[in-house]
């Protein structure tokens, strides 16, 4: 055997090791991936019918808040768009109107919002809600309850709309003007009615009574209050605290206690309480400062919610106050930047300006913008908005500044955030984003 020839398979293996054979091609690049963006517009009448909101537009913008795209909801109030890029940045403009006053903006700025996250806009504009398909009922109404030897002023509570309360005997008290708002094939919201005070004892006791159904021929509306309320004792410190209960996504039972207070009345017993979620906040007020030409306070607040009451309870705000400036606002330059990360651990900051503006034609024109972002960055309104630009922009004089920087137990992700207020989850109770809350909040008004 010719010691010199080399056998096939070892040919082949060094053709391999030298980078094979001169026909291989290089790997085709990745196909880019594209996400399907959808953002609904809505507004919802008297009985909770929902009908498209076409008054708005969204502004697909880069980092620099300068607009690329401009886009129109279709006939159901969709708007929808291709992109590659996973998070983007865009801003809603869209018209708002409240009660009496005259129309003006509302407009609503996401930094890095999720493209593949369905997206959902609630309009406000009073004059354009139909109300075609509710009928809208205001009469008095009587509940019914075990003794009271007194009442809490001010302690009468309900679900609903109601002018005011008094007390007929020791074992009724009436609601008047309660407003109520069915469907025309009567279909009514589930409502409540509860007061608080003492016994013949003097023992703190509450008593709530439930209605779903509303004859709307009846001179006057009956119910039936004889649901207890408990004493929960409220945990040290003692702070101010606000607790209700969500019920369909409706609240119940609004009751605070300052921070004197050692117990709260809960109403945890009625037949609806396996649909409840119980919501408590505590708060801690820090400088808080009045005078002729402004207002201003800081503030922390600590939220849980829970679908038991005493867990709910076990709120506590952060009492140290935060490295925040309530006067000269510096954490917010002249030029749009912002920086609020010296209040560390607060992945989200929701800066809103109430505006004082003017159209064209020297009008007042009503206008809010509110702004979802990083602790640190740039602010949308530091951008003209086009067609708005002599109108509303950074310069504008301000009525109001308001600041939350937002901390949620459930993530430390800034995306995980701005999910949940690009999809307008505020009503839904069970999301575990809300269910453990921290806030450290500033309110200013000039």
């Amino acid at each position: 055997m010719n010691k010199y020839l080399i056998s096939p398979l070892l040919l082949t293996l060094i053709l391999q090791g030298c980078g094979g054979s001169s026909s291989s091609t290089p790997p085709e690049p990745p196909e880019p991936v594209e996400y399907n963006f959808s953002l609904t517009s809505q507004l919802t009448n008297d009985c909770g019918v929902v009908s498209a909101f076409p008054d708005v537009d969204l502004l697909l913008q880069d980092d620099t808040w300068q607009t690329l795209e401009v886009y129109q909801p279709d006939e159901n109030g969709v708007i929808s768009f291709v992109t590659t890029n996973e998070f983007i940045n865009y801003t809603l403009v869209a018209k708002n109107q409240q009660g009496t006053e005259v129309e003006g903006l509302n407009v609503v700025s996401f930094y890095q919002a999720s493209s593949a996250t369905p997206s959902h806009y609630q309009a406000q504009y009073d004059d354009l809600v139909d109300n075609t398909t509710c009928q809208c009922v205001t009469k008095d109404l009587e509940l019914s309850h075990r003794t009271f030897e007194t009442q809490i002023q001010s302690s009468a509570t309900s679900s609903l709309e109601f002018v005011g309360s008094s007390e007929t005997d020791k074992r009724t008290t009436l609601f008047e003007g309660v407003e109520v708002c069915g469907t025309l094939d009567d279909v009514w919201p589930l409502s409540s009615f509860s007061i608080l005070g003492t016994d013949s004892n003097g023992k703190e006791i509450g008593s709530a009574g439930f209605i779903e159904n509303f004859n709307v021929n009846d001179d006057v509306w009956l119910v039936e209050g004889y649901e207890p309320a408990d004493i929960f004792q409220l945990n040290l410190p003692y702070q101010n605290i606000s607790s209700n209960q969500l019920i369909r996504n409706v609240k119940h039972f609004s009751i605070q206690a300052t921070k004197d207070e050692e117990s709260i009345l809960i109403f945890d017993t009625h037949p609806y309480v396996s649909d409840a979620f119980y919501q408590s906040q505590a708060s801690v007020a820090f400088d808080e400062r009045d005078s002729v030409v402004r207002s201003s306070v800081v503030k922390t607040t600590h939220q849980i919610v829970l679908p038991e009451a005493q867990g709910s309870l076990a709120v506590k705000a952060d009492e140290s106050r935060p490295p925040i400036d309530d006067i000269g606002i510096t954490e917010i330059k002249s030029d749009g930047n912002y920086d609020y990360s010296a209040v560390f651990g607060f992945p989200m900051a929701e800066i809103s300006y109430t505006l004082l503006a003017f159209d064209s034609e020297n009008k007042l024109f009503p206008a809010k913008w509110t702004f979802y972002g990083r602790e640190k960055g740039m602010l949308a309104i530091s951008v003209p908005l086009p067609g708005y630009e002599k109108i509303i922009n950074i310069d504008t004089r301000k009525e109001a500044i308001d600041v939350r920087l937002v901390k949620s137990m459930a993530s430390n992700n800034y995306h995980d955030y701005v999910k949940y207020y690009q999809g307008n989850n505020s009503a839904n109770m069970g999301n575990d984003f809300v269910k453990d809350i921290s806030e450290v909040i500033l309110n200013v008004k000039f």
